[in-house]
């Protein structure tokens, strides 16, 4: 009997916002279904765990879900990796490291952020008169709206039509 484990990440996307909590789900299998999870900075250091039980149970892949805090927050707007994987319960040196089945996504984190506006580019607009349309809801920066917009190279460029995501922040 050929069995085969997988583990597919549906949330988070890549480039999702994220604030110091968030919701990883998906569909994927581990010793026992447990799924392991761990954020990594830019620099490698893990700024947060957390596992979530399968659906499948001992053998079968299934739908899972759980909330990840970050243990330590980087500055709004710092990009970090997502690992999702099959939980590697074996001494050190057994099975790869972290686990079986190996996901990534790469998102973008924003600690305080209680969610994000969407803006549509008009003609006219600058990253500087689009933030003070909204001064009442958010606090964001041009930094940290071009931080959360990769599509934004130039800061001094954006497209009439293009939607860009806002954080909202205190």
């Amino acid at each position: 009997m050929a069995l085969v484990t997988d583990v597919r990440v549906r949330q988070p996307k890549a480039d999702d916002l994220v604030a110091d909590g968030f919701v990883v789900a998906g569909i994927g299998h581990g010793f026992e279904g447990t799924i392991g999870i761990r954020v990594l900075g830019g620099n490698g250091r893990v700024l947060g765990t957390g596992s979530a039980q399968s659906s499948g149970g001992m053998a079968g892949v299934g739908d899972f879900a759980t909330t990840v805090r970050l243990d330590q927050v980087p500055r709004p707007g710092t990009r970090v990796t997502v690992q999702v994987f099959g939980d590697n319960p074996g001494l050190p040196g057994e099975g790869p490291d972290p686990g079986f089945d190996l996901r990534e996504v790469e998102v973008i984190v924003f600690g305080s952020m209680a969610g994000f506006l969407l803006h549509r580019v008009e003609r006219g607009d600058t990253l500087t008169s689009i933030l003070r349309t909204h001064r009442a809801l958010t606090r964001a920066t041009v930094k940290q709206v071009v931080a959360a917009n990769p599509r934004i190279t130039d800061p001094d460029k954006i497209k009439v039509g293009w939607r860009l995501r806002i954080p909202v922040l205190g």
